[in-house]
């Protein structure tokens, strides 16, 4: 399972980073230049695609869209397929309102969410051997582990990756943001599927009750990062699906619980808000997370076996 792929497909933990600058010291380092083209495996397709989808029942449709919450400034323009729905929509419907993290309340919640139990810290929830793994991961970012010691050990690991995928080039705020910013310049209404909270209570939780194999994982887990995150830009430029249905099918088998909590759980409460949407004959622009559209129980197929069309849009 490439967990950064997982991460990356909750909007919230773009937000970790906030944490960094306060807890590590003073680090210049030269950010790497990684190109889709040094990619080995994967190759431009012949044949154009897409990450947006057009759903339809009964007459009455709605627009779907993969999102990378995070890009890099050769990401942009995106496919010409997401400013097509947009501009064929009335609504934009995203996640979660992002912006709330602006709220010095939302922060502060977000930051007691983080932090261990009184009593607990790093050094006494996990097993020696992983301690000092983790330990040399923060050297490496210039955190001294006392400086985390009661932050949870998923919320260090996220942060890591977060510094890490910064010096990747993921710097640029992702799909989420360009049309919310989009939609108040045009005045188009904006709602959101869940809360900020329920996003904050995710991340957070991530890890919890399997610390140790949470954190062994997500660290070896780091050093595959620049790989799988040009597979994950390249699906989605292009409309593919391999690798996501793979890391799904993957979660789904072997970290159930967390595939619950970031998957099924998240599209039970959206496919009912979903067929609202289309059955109220106004179009809507749906955009949350590529591993969304994807797998077993991905949207599409949610929607696909609930009778409705899905199509998936190309524009020439």
């Amino acid at each position: 399972m490439k967990r950064i792929i997982l991460l990356f497909n909750l909007a919230l933990f773009i937000t970790t980073n906030l944490f960094s600058a306060g807890i590590r010291e003073e680090r210049n380092s030269q950010r790497e230049a990684h190109s889709a083209g040094n990619f080995t495996g994967y190759s431009t397709p012949t044949d154009t695609g897409s990450s947006v989808w057009k759903v339809s029942k009964d007459g009455n449709a709605l627009f779907l869209g993969g999102s990378i919450h995070i890009l890099r400034a050769k990401d942009f323009p995106l496919p010409k397929e997401y400013d097509y729905a947009f501009s064929k929509s009335e609504i934009q419907v995203l996640e979660a309102d992002i912006e709330q993290m602006n709220d010095p309340k939302v922060m502060q919640y977000l930051l007691s969410q983080m932090l261990l139990p009184e009593g607990v810290s790093i050094h006494s929830l996990l097993e020696p051997e992983v301690y000092d793994h983790l330990t040399e991961a923060c050297a490496k970012y210039k955190i001294p582990i006392y400086n985390v010691a009661q932050i949870k050990p998923s919320m260090v690991v996220n942060m890591l990756s977060m510094m890490q995928i910064e010096e990747l080039g993921f710097q640029e705020k992702g799909i989420d943001d360009y049309f919310q910013e989009k939609a108040k310049k045009e005045k188009k209404p904006v709602i959101f599927l869940e809360s900020l909270q329920t996003q904050i209570d995710m991340l957070t939780s991530l890890g919890e009750g399997y610390e140790n194999e949470y954190v062994s994982y997500s660290l070896m887990d780091m050093e595959h990062t620049a790989e799988a995150l040009e597979i994950m830009i390249f699906e989605w430029r292009f409309g593919q699906s391999a690798a996501n249905e793979e890391i799904l099918i993957e979660m789904r088998d072997e970290w159930p619980k967390m595939y619950k909590a970031l998957i099924t759980s998240r599209h039970d409460a959206w496919i009912p808000q979903i067929k609202n949407f289309i059955a109220s004959g106004k179009v809507h622009f749906v955009v949350v997370g590529l591993l969304h559209m994807h797998g077993p129980d991905g949207l599409r197929r949610q929607l696909e076996k609930s009778g409705y069309t899905v199509e998936q849009v190309v524009i020439e």
